[in-house]
């Protein structure tokens, strides 16, 4: 009797995990986000207890009365209910208006990190799903990726060690934990800016200049938040202030990151070598598309060949105009130089002027368009509504199926800067898709977070046409994220290949150099105007200026990452970034910095970027060669747009990522649209 009540009371588990802390981030079936500091932590608590509880009970079930929904799906549903807990609320330290919730959010990032951590430390939980394995089940397919997700996770962390193997792997695991937590936490608290004259402004725009805070003495304070720096570098005129400020923004961060993430490179080694691989990457690279180093390697050494010859042609071409204009001799072009001798060179020889070009796209009307062509394009609408937000500044949207009218996501905007908000552009849902115990479907919330330039002095909020790329690739990552559909959460959102996981996103940044979408987006803040026809040809034709120059950059972190992962001692990241930074974009790192230290990619504690920074590149080689299809059948192809949410943005990772690229190309993927596209002719 005692058994079956036990295994009767198993099956239905899952119906009662999410009633718990989970249930109480939703007010009439939308996320809340008018938390208290110490309701943030005491639901984190609360969302904790409960997962060891069930945990502690899955692993009390006999042997033989394990089946796929007491065991299985009972591990991936009392996991599904903590771990979105602290995701979602962790989130409201980048942009809460609040700093105590901030504060107290800021605590669960780490904390969320530690639970997952000890979930995956667990044995017994193991040993419950080898048990379950080993009965070799008939499952669907679905049921079958979900079983081996879950047994490749624990095996990756280690539970197939034993005795002393198995302590010092988690010993290192907290120890890892701790330095890259605190690594973020002096990134994020990091401040630095530089007071410069007005006459070191010459060179910025009156809309750059006006809306600059400024110092007691008269002075305008220049920030290192991207809407400051980048248009900084970009266009000053002062050799003196801009080289003042490269230097303050490649110190971000402070000398103590830069032991962390020495620490981090040595213990993630240590690690390696206890499951048995003979580098880092080594263990990183089975679960990505990339399978092994030597993929990789070749992957970033060919792209640097091809890319090379291009990159130095510009930089050649940069240095020319500066001797020009200088009357100097320009023997290098230093870090402070390039963004403003690229955007001279973009200038002169292509007539677009970023500030003058900004003036067609306001914000909204850039947001209008976007979502005509997409909405289009996928069978989808976009529908703006009231739902409880975290600040004023945030707009909601329901993204609804045009067919149906059903709800696919809630979609958050949070576009612009403020004090104590998340510096860079970024995506991340709160919660995803997956199918509740009553058989319904969870709807995902997802949220941009950018830092564009606000309204000021009467005119509107505008975007560089690099911020329009930058809004579509984030959209992108959006309509993935919305539309991925399981029945589970590990296989919804963002759990793909993460050399896939950029894909979504950089295929929709072909779409802002498309001549009739810059018509759609673009109405002059003042006129009501079109981006004029000349206008948007040397846009267009201006597309691959100094992008050889990018991709060098990339691939040089890219390259950095993977070597200071494959090193077998500890490295000094310095001298080894200093050397590869000179060797392979040509620019030599500026005396006295230490750009590692905010190199927080590979720093993440939610993100797997470590040995992660090439998938950008692998990302696009895929994103480009399943746009050339667009550039074969039509730009606004309904028919190859569904083919596209069918099999590159709603299956998430049910299938093999190799699998769904091919379906929806007929055939491999491989680099000759990228290539092409970049003006690399092959022979």
């Amino acid at each position: 009797m005692k058994k079956m009540i036990m295994s009767l009371a198993a099956v239905t588990l899952p119906c009662a995990v999410f009633a718990g802390a989970y249930g109480e981030m939703f007010k009439n079936g939308n996320l809340r986000f008018d938390y208290t500091p110490q309701e943030i932590s005491a639901l984190e608590e609360q969302a904790s207890t409960e997962l060891s509880q069930n945990l502690n009970f899955l692993v009390s079930i006999p042997a033989e009365d394990r089946d796929f929904d007491n065991t299985v799906r009972a591990l991936e549903n009392a996991y599904t209910a903590y771990w979105f807990v602290p995701k979602n609320l962790s989130l409201l330290a980048y942009f809460h208006k609040d700093s105590a919730v901030r504060e107290a959010a800021a605590a669960l990032e780490p904390k969320g990190s530690q639970v997952k951590a000890s979930v995956f430390s667990r044995k017994d939980v193991y040993r419950a799903l080898k048990e379950f394995a080993d009965t070799k089940p008939s499952l669907s397919h679905e049921d079958a990726r979900l079983l081996i997700k879950w047994l490749e996770r624990y095996e990756r962390a280690g539970m197939a060690l034993s005795g002393q193997d198995a302590a010092e792997y988690a010993k290192l695991n907290e120890e890892r934990l701790a330095k890259i937590t605190k690594y973020n936490v002096n990134l994020n608290n990091y401040k630095d800016e530089l007071a410069v004259t007005r006459g070191e402004l010459e060179g910025m725009s009156d809309t750059f200049i006006n809306r600059l805070a400024r110092t007691e003495d008269g002075k305008y304070i220049v920030t290192l938040k991207y809407p400051d720096y980048n248009p900084f570098m970009a266009s000053a005129k002062s050799e003196k202030a801009r080289k003042a400020l490269q230097e303050k923004f490649a110190r971000r961060g402070g000398k103590e990151n830069v032991k962390l993430l020495e620490d981090t490179l040595e213990l993630r080694r240590k690690q390696a070598a206890l499951l048995g691989y003979k580098q880092y990457p080594d263990y990183v690279l089975p679960v990505r598309m990339a399978k092994n180093y030597q993929n990789l390697e070749k992957f970033l050494k060919n792209i640097q060949t091809k890319i090379t010859p291009l990159a130095q042609a510009e930089l050649n071409a940069y240095l020319k105009l500066k001797e020009e204009q200088t009357g100097k001799k320009a023997k290098e072009m230093t870090a402070w130089e390039l963004p403003y001798w690229s955007n001279e060179y973009k200038k002169r020889n292509f007539q677009v002027d970023d500030e003058k070009i900004k003036e067609y796209f306001p914000v909204q009307t850039v947001i209008d368009g976007m979502f005509e062509v997409f909405g289009n394009l996928f069978g989808v609408t976009f529908t703006q509504t009231q739902l409880p937000v975290w600040h004023g500044d945030v707009i909601v949207y329901q993204i609804k199926d045009k067919k149906t009218d059903g709800l696919i996501s809630n979609f958050y905007m949070d576009l612009f800067p403020r004090d104590g908000k998340y510096t860079h552009a970024a995506t991340w849902s709160f919660v995803d898709r997956f199918e509740l115990p009553d058989g319904t479907m969870q709807t995902p919330s997802v949220v941009i977070a950018a830092n564009f330039t606000p309204a000021g002095n009467g005119v509107p909020p505008l975007l560089t046409h690099g911020e329009v790329e930058t809004l579509f690739h984030e959209f992108g990552h959006v309509l993935q994220m919305s539309m991925a559909s399981s029945k589970y959460a590990t296989l919804t959102g963002d759990n793909v290949a993460w050399d896939y996981i950029e894909t979504h996103s950089q295929l929709l940044e072909n779409w802002a150099w498309q001549p009739e979408v810059l018509k759609k987006i673009s109405s002059h803040y003042q006129t009501g105007e079109q981006l004029p026809d000349e206008m948007i040809a040397s846009l267009v034709k201006s597309k691959n200026a100094g992008v050889a120059q990018g991709f060098i950059r990339q691939n040089f972190l890219g390259q950095f990452d993977v070597a200071a992962h494959a090193a077998q001692k500890r490295v000094d990241t310095t001298k080894l970034y200093s050397k590869m930074m000179k060797e392979i974009t040509g620019i030599p790192m500026t005396a006295g910095t230490y750009p590692q230290a905010s190199f927080g990619h590979i720093m993440s504690l939610t993100d797997p970027y470590d040995v992660g920074y090439y998938v950008y590149a692998w990302s696009l080689v895929i994103a480009e060669d399943i746009f050339s299809k667009f550039e074969e059948q039509g730009l606004f192809n309904e028919e190859l747009g569904a083919n596209l949410r069918t099999y590159i943005y709603t299956p998430g990772t049910v299938y093999d990522e190799n699998e769904m690229v091919e379906k929806f190309l007929g055939r491999p993927y491989n680099d000759q649209a990228f290539l092409k596209n970049l003006g690399v002719m092959e022979k």
